[in-house]
């Protein structure tokens, strides 16, 4: 299923969707960069996502984006306009943050483009339920890499890979990026 013109997508396989959009010359020039919207709690509250209801939050166990050179945000499960400028997406993403428990607080993995294609694999292990079924029908591309390395992206306290941010430094560095 594609989500704006030509653009690989398939609901509930966020990260496969970033895989494959960080490569995509819609994006324009410039580095481009995957990030991943984590927290402490394991659930990463956003608003503007078309899973929920308009006005709505919805607590993904993680989600993925893609930034390009220009600074403006892919998020292609957003009810936002494709792309988005950064500080636009992020305040309205995140417009609740400073409401919602600390544990809840979202942390945004940020990996190189190329990095994170290179390295990157799912089999998609985390979207079977326990008798082996799919929760959320497959893309219909092959799974991505060998084997499963997506729980390195998730942990909000790990080192790495790429760099891990709060809002407020997100946020600077969303500014930096506008201004290249």
């Amino acid at each position: 299923m594609d989500q704006g013109p030509g653009l690989r997508y398939q609901p509930f396989y966020c990260e496969e969707n970033a895989w494959w959009l960080c490569a995509d010359p819609a994006l324009g020039p410039g580095a481009r960069h995957v990030v991943f919207l984590v927290s402490r709690a394991g659930r990463c509250p956003l608003l503007h996502q078309r899973a929920a209801a308009p006005g709505r939050l919805i607590a993904w166990d993680y989600h993925v984006v893609v930034v390009d050179g220009q600074g403006r945000v892919w998020d292609q499960d957003s009810r936002l306009p494709l792309p988005s400028p950064g500080i636009t997406w992020l305040d309205e993403t995140f417009a609740l943050a400073d409401r919602l428990p600390a544990i809840y607080a979202p942390r945004l993995r940020v990996i190189s483009a190329e990095a994170f294609r290179a390295s990157f694999a799912s089999d998609r292990r985390h979207m079977r339920d326990r008798r082996g079924r799919f929760q959320h029908p497959p893309p219909p591309w092959p799974a991505i890499g060998e084997g499963m390395n997506l729980v390195h992206y998730l942990d909000p306290a790990a080192p790495r890979p790429g760099l891990v941010f709060d809002l407020a430094a997100a946020r600077r560095w969303l500014v930096d990026l506008a201004s290249e």
